[in-house]
């Protein structure tokens, strides 16, 4: 019988299983799948990087001249980048508990433009009391029947997401807080992020596992089922070519778009390396309890949990970014927060000659150093937006172009002593489903990053021209 009638991509899911990837773009270009809509509900991620960009050297003359700065990795996404110039966090100067510290206003500044606290004169003790950015948008999502069926209403995950004295103190290894409810001890409304790439795997593929669940075909933990399973699924291509034949004759495909989907299942030789993968591993280990059903992708293991060192977070955090890009191409979600340093960073980079910590560079005024861990950290951001680029959405869109990314920070230093919280190089990139005008330096002129997040917020459906402290807001800015 003929498909009649619009399909989602979820929909493909269910009734094809894995097939779906390769049936969406041909369903689509016939007409067949209306998208989810992301013109009122965007998506939305909060990517937190520590440190400041160095101000000085990130003032390029123009969006589409960022070479010499640390954020030239993003030159290819020059027309979807935002720059902002002399933006403030908590109005350059501030005050909590009668104690100055821009350590902690910072973290909390970026990503709740809101009060805090200190339990000590430190912010390593600091602490707030009221929700983020991304927390108030995926509360925000929960009350639209549509993104309320979804799995997970936000996804918090980290790569490195410390400070240089978590033991001190954890105030600055957070950036996601709901509003404190009664009973929550000092820290009590932080949300930790999730640093084990196979935990983050192991959750999304529960939940995918289901959607294609009429291609599961679940091993058991006994040596010679996983291998008579791996075996079955050696030539997946001929496996499921009576699958295809019946998604052409369901959808009513013509020749031109049969011949389409015929080159896209190209794709599903990578699944057979990894199939062959697996197989090659039952010769020399023993078997891990089961295959997860449908693979978009091998199982991680990285893990960036009291990791300093870049070059051992780098693969952890790629690992993470594409993991983003497989709960969004399953639209699991929409609000990802990912933490790839905390305030006060401990982090550095032996392999590119930066041997002292990020937080100490700052204090040493060494901009050489702090340049390169710049970069390193606007390289990991150009890879996020790469593979957000790469998810099409539909419509001649990609998921990069319906959603908000902000590259979020805290203060700088240039010296042994203080901290500023006056322009810092914020980047917002992603037009937020057509939203937001990219492609520009925007001047801020002293408002602070509350007015920023005020225009993700109205992107993401929230009518209201305030965002943390009233006081610190003006309304939207882009």
């Amino acid at each position: 019988m003929k498909f009649e009638g619009k399909m989602t991509r979820r929909d493909l899911m269910k009734q094809f299983g894995i097939l779906a990837f390769a049936l969406t773009p041909v369903a689509r270009a016939m007409g067949l799948v209306q998208g989810p809509s992301f013109s009122q509900n965007p998506r939305f991620i909060m990517f937190f990087k520590g440190g400041s960009f160095h101000p000085a050297s990130t003032n390029p003359s123009a969006i589409t001249n960022l070479a010499g700065t640390p954020i030239a990795p993003l030159q290819p996404h020059a027309n979807d980048i935002i720059l902002f110039k002399g933006m403030k966090i908590h109005g350059g100067s501030p005050k909590s508990n009668g104690y100055q510290e821009e350590h902690g206003a910072g973290l909390y500044g970026c990503v709740t433009g809101n009060s805090y606290k200190y339990t000590k004169n430190d912010s390593y003790y600091a602490y707030t009391d009221f929700e983020s950015i991304d927390i108030k948008i995926a509360n925000h999502y929960k009350t639209i029947p549509q993104l309320a069926a979804l799995p997970f209403s936000s996804l918090h995950l980290g790569a490195g997401a410390h400070s240089d004295a978590d033991s001190v103190g954890q105030g600055q290894r957070y950036i996601s807080f709901r509003n404190r409810q009664s009973g929550d001890s000092t820290y009590g409304n932080a949300i930790e992020p999730i640093q084990n790439a196979g935990q983050v795997y192991d959750t999304l593929m529960a939940r995918i596992s289901i959607l294609c669940s009429a291609m599961s075909n679940q091993p058991s933990a006994d040596q010679n089922a996983l291998r008579a399973s791996l075996l079955r699924k050696k030539s997946l291509l001929d496996f499921k070519l009576n699958d295809v034949n019946d998604a052409k004759r369901k959808l009513g495909m013509d020749s031109e778009h049969s011949r389409k989907l015929d080159g896209l299942l190209e794709g599903w030789r990578e699944a057979e390396k990894i199939n062959d993968g697996q197989l090659a591993s039952l010769d020399t280990a023993p078997p891990s309890g089961g295959s997860t059903a449908c693979p978009k992708l091998t199982k991680p293991t990285g893990n960036g949990a009291n990791k300093s060192n870049c070059d051992q977070l780098s693969p952890v955090q790629d690992q993470m970014i594409s993991l983003i890009r497989l709960a969004f191409e399953w639209d699991l979600t929409r609000v990802v927060a990912f933490t790839l340093s905390g305030a006060s960073s401990g982090q550095s980079c032996p392999s590119r000659g930066v041997s002292q910590a990020h937080h100490q560079l700052e204090h040493s005024n060494n901009v050489k150093n702090l340049n390169i861990m710049g970069t390193y950290y606007a390289e990991k951001y150009a890879k996020l937006l790469s593979e957000l680029k790469a998810i099409d959405d539909g419509g001649g869109k990609s998921a990069l172009y319906n959603s908000a990314v902000v590259l979020g920070m805290e203060c700088w230093s240039s010296s042994s002593s203080g901290h500023f919280l006056t322009d810092i190089p914020f980047v917002l990139a992603g037009q937020a489903g057509g939203k937001i005008q990219t492609g520009r330096i925007v001047n801020a002129g002293g408002r602070n990053n509350n007015d920023m997040l005020i225009s993700v917020q109205n992107a993401c459906g929230i009518s209201s021209n305030t965002f943390g402290l009233a006081s610190l807001c003006k309304g939207p800015i882009v």
